[in-house]
């Protein structure tokens, strides 16, 4: 399926494909663990479909706290086997996908009568680089006490003995997950949004596919599959009930809060990790593109699993916390440009105990009606993860002799990082003053951004004076990404971390006329969208008085 036909005008045409054929798979959830699974099945020549009841990455894998890492903690709670997988996938993909996923420095401070002891960050770190099979991206070292503050000059002196610093990565995590998903798409597999399951069909006492309905056309459509995988995260529970499976009552959430810094505001020059004076509990200030990512609180909380409101305990704790640890930094209330929360698709046992403390290892159960449902698990492994699903799919059904083997392994995203160099020095020779932008433009979109650069560059060389390279950054989204909403566009397709709330409207009314043009709305329609645009920004991204 070509990504030219990925977008809102084509949606009758993708759900008359998912009524017509017969699919091997249907993967309901578009997350990053239900989009990995479409990508690596569409790369085993598989028939695969995936359905998403919002938008892609709308909800947990858009609210992560954006890392990919090893899980340092992991080796402190004893979570070994998963530390190892968490830093061989960081590895894998710092490797494949460097574009994507940035490696960056993480700096821990050591004082003298409080935190962690040096000797034991020492055994820690050796553990820590042993795990990853010594191939971290780079090797840890430990700092003395001025290297350290010259690294981050607002952290309190009193007591500084150095600092650690090793290797960890960052990445835009609603962006990631729409790169798989496109990969699937480009792969074969048929993808859309806006398209909640309403029930789950069976042939006999067997799953045999799904019945969807498009939240836009208002249709209804039978999907047929073989096999129905539930990867809904923390909404897997409404799945499960759809295939008769009751639960008691609701489990709780694990719910995790981040507030944004300008980077201007931020007095350090790289990402540093460190205990809450409040309750010992790991927190970060991680450098990100003109921010840092401050986060995050870590509570269970009975709630239903749609989007979380931040609570004022939520903003209380952390900046109370950031303020008893570095007081000089002075970061408060006023300093804050954005913050969201989310739910984790932890599993949880019902005992509540310390959330930050329940494994981020996944679950994969069938059901007897051969529904296979996959909870827990994390950003970084979602890899993985969904081999293990694949592989619990081929014990179910056999193995067809047409598939095969996983490639997510080998096969980079959006291209191999040479091929994606060579494409970005070739619009940097032609247009050196817009090398900052290609930059950008190849980080987020891989080799499709060869097609924004050469739209670029003819809006730079036109007649047109009023024309603006971004037009065509937004055509492209609009065109081959499925936006369907202005918040699509915004929040998880052409948005940055560091824009505000205000930003984030500014730059839809600066872009409106073509914005309106590529989704088919009227200006109406553009301003009712802006409307409930802004109130989502005030409902979820602002902050609790």
């Amino acid at each position: 399926m070509p990504l030219d036909t990925f977008n809102k005008r084509s949606r009758p045409s993708i759900f008359r494909r998912l009524a017509e054929e017969q699919f091997d798979l249907l993967v309901i959830g578009g997350g990053i663990t239900g989009a990995s699974i479409f990508r690596d099945a569409a790369l085993r020549g598989m028939r695969v479909a995936l359905v998403e009841a919002k938008d892609f990455a709308s909800a947990t894998s858009g609210r992560s706290s954006k890392l990919i890492h090893g899980g340092l903690r992991y080796i402190k709670n004893l979570g070994l086997g998963l530390a190892w997988e968490s830093c061989h996938e960081r590895n894998l993909h710092i490797r494949l996908n460097k574009r994507l996923v940035r490696p960056l420095p993480f700096l821990v401070p050591l004082y003298e009568n409080r935190g962690e002891p040096r000797w034991l960050m020492r055994l820690g770190m050796l553990a820590y680089e042993a795990l990853s099979g010594f191939n971290n991206h780079r090797f840890h070292h430990f700092l003395n006490r001025e290297e350290t503050l010259s690294l981050a000059p607002a952290l309190p002196t009193e007591g500084l003995t150095g600092g650690c610093l090793y290797y960890d990565a960052v990445i835009n995590d609603s962006r990631w997950t729409m790169e798989v998903v496109k990969d699937g798409v480009a792969n074969g597999g048929a993808a859309v949004n806006y398209s909640p399951v309403t029930q789950l069909l069976h042939e006999g006492q067997q799953l045999a596919g799904a019945r969807v309905r498009d939240d836009l056309g208002g249709n209804q459509y039978d999907v047929r599959a073989r096999v129905v995988i539930n990867a809904t995260g923390i909404f897997a529970d409404q799945i499960r009930r759809l295939d008769g499976r009751t639960t008691a009552k609701s489990r709780p959430l694990s719910k995790g809060t981040h507030l944004v810094f300008a980077e201007e505001d931020v007095p350090l020059s790289t990402t540093i990790v460190f205990a809450s004076p409040l309750d010992g509990r790991s927190l970060f200030l991680a450098k990100h593109e003109a921010c840092f990512l401050f986060g995050t609180s870590d509570h269970w909380e009975e709630a239903s699993p749609d989007l979380p409101i931040p609570a004022p305990t939520d903003v209380e704790y952390l900046l109370k916390s950031l303020n008893q640890f570095m007081p000089e930094a002075q970061l408060d209330r006023s300093k804050v440009q954005f913050i969201y929360s989310g739910f984790r698709p932890l599993i949880s046992n019902g005992d509540q105990s310390d959330s930050s403390s329940v494994t981020r290892e996944d679950l994969i159960e069938v059901s007897p009606s051969g529904l296979v449902s996959v909870v827990g698990g994390k950003l970084t492994t979602a890899r993985i993860t969904a081999v293990r699903v694949l592989d619990r799919v081929m014990k179910l059904t056999g193995r067809d002799p047409a598939w095969s083997e996983c490639k997510t392994h080998k096969v980079s995203i959006g291209g191999t990082n040479e091929a994606v160099a060579e494409s970005l020095a070739y619009w940097v020779r032609r247009c050196p003053r817009l090398t900052s932008y290609f930059r950008v433009l190849y980080q987020r979109y891989g080799l499709d951004a060869n097609e924004i650069c050469a739209e670029v560059v003819r809006i730079h060389e036109g007649t047109d004076p009023t024309a603006e390279p971004i037009r065509a950054e937004v055509q492209y989204v609009c065109r081959h990404e499925m936006v369907c909403t202005l918040e699509d566009l915004i929040d998880r397709r052409a948005g940055f971390l560091y824009w505000n709330a205000e930003k984030r409207l500014e730059r839809l009314r600066y872009g409106a006329n073509v914005i309106r043009t590529e989704l088919d709305l009227s200006e109406p329609e553009f301003e009712s969208q802006f409307l409930a645009y802004r109130t989502h920004l005030e409902r979820f991204h602002s902050l609790p008085e």
